[in-house]
């Protein structure tokens, strides 16, 4: 039975037992999101939880129910909604909902949590609105009063499929340094990519972060020799890892622009709040934050160059000047 469903840990890369593993690694399996803490009540994550929190406890049949209770009290409005919880009716025809209550707005009641999940054993007798069918993740889940809520979740659910399909691509990606491909690395860590700025060539993250720490032959420039794709020889100055392979120009700004953000919200180490000297300056891609949380204010000076254009002045120590000679 679970290998009908693919693995979560495959779909992320990161499957260590390979054919050993219990669960499906076929992308054409449908996958199990469904938060297995929050059936135990245990999850601590909440809302920034990766998975759904639904509950998947079957609820108990009006068949069952009718014959462990006495035959009186299994009678028809027993199984139909209570007086303070909304009414719902259904039209079979189209599987639309009639909200029938006077007190409550339609916009205000919750969704099945088994509708969304994917069966409720009450049918028409749900006391909860069943959402309307969501595109992308074929589940009724949309809420029909609550606009803003459908888009959301649309978007989101259309950014996790983009994802997963991006995942599957992939796959079949090979570094272009050692042959092999990236995402069936023995390691968590050897499984991401190595984005260059200037080029499209697929490396991993350990084989072009060897090359670029690697120690230049005397007389060599950094720039053609390290910096540069091995390659095309296209020259890059930063690299930035991702798990996810691009496919189109667009993806690949949106990985690097994410990769950006997510270094601006993490404290420079060299900055040290100000009480230390970045040597990467304005170039930087970490946050320059003094102890009260202001930020350095970038002051640049701009020089009139031989040709006419203008050039950005560096920073001028003392040291330059010294350097070489006597004292």
């Amino acid at each position: 039975m679970s290998k009908r469903i693919l693995c979560k840990f495959f779909a992320h890369g990161a499957c260590l037992k390979g054919d050993n593993c219990e669960f499906s690694h076929d992308w054409k399996d449908p996958t199990n999101n469904v938060c297995t803490f929050y059936q135990r009540g245990l999850c601590s994550y909440g809302s920034r939880c990766r998975y759904e929190h639904v509950k998947l406890k079957p609820h108990p049949s009006p068949a069952s129910s009718s014959s462990a209770l006495p035959r009186s009290s299994a009678s028809e409005k027993d199984l139909s909604p209570l007086p303070s919880s909304p009414a719902w009716t259904s039209d079979s025809s189209d599987n639309t909902f009639t909200f029938s209550s006077s007190t409550s707005k339609p916009q205000d009641q919750p969704i099945c949590s088994y509708a969304a999940a994917g069966d409720c054993p009450r049918g028409n007798q749900c006391p909860h609105i069943h959402g309307d069918l969501c595109p992308t993740c074929g589940k009724r889940c949309l809420h029909p009063f609550r606009p803003e809520e459908r888009e959301e979740h649309k978007k989101a659910c259309e950014k996790k499929h983009k994802q997963l399909e991006a995942l599957k691509l992939s796959q079949e990606v090979e570094c272009c340094v050692c042959l092999e491909r990236v995402l069936s690395k023995p390691t968590p860590a050897e499984r991401k990519f190595g984005l260059l700025t200037e080029c499209d060539h697929a490396f991993c993250i350990g084989c072009i972060r060897n090359w670029r720490s690697s120690s230049p032959s005397t007389g060599m420039d950094v720039n053609s020799t390290l910096r540069a794709c091995p390659i095309c020889r296209k020259l890059s100055y930063f690299v930035v890892p991702s798990v996810i392979w691009f496919s189109a120009p667009e993806e690949k700004k949106e990985i690097m622009d994410n990769y950006r953000d997510k270094l601006r919200s993490i404290d420079c180490k060299h900055f040290n709040f100000g009480d230390g000297n970045c040597p990467f300056g304005t170039s930087c891609f970490y946050k320059h934050a003094f102890h009260d949380g202001r930020l350095e204010e970038v002051v640049l000076r701009h020089l009139d160059a031989e040709d006419g254009q203008t050039v950005i002045a560096k920073d001028i120590r003392l040291s330059d000047f010294l350097e070489g000679m006597r004292i």
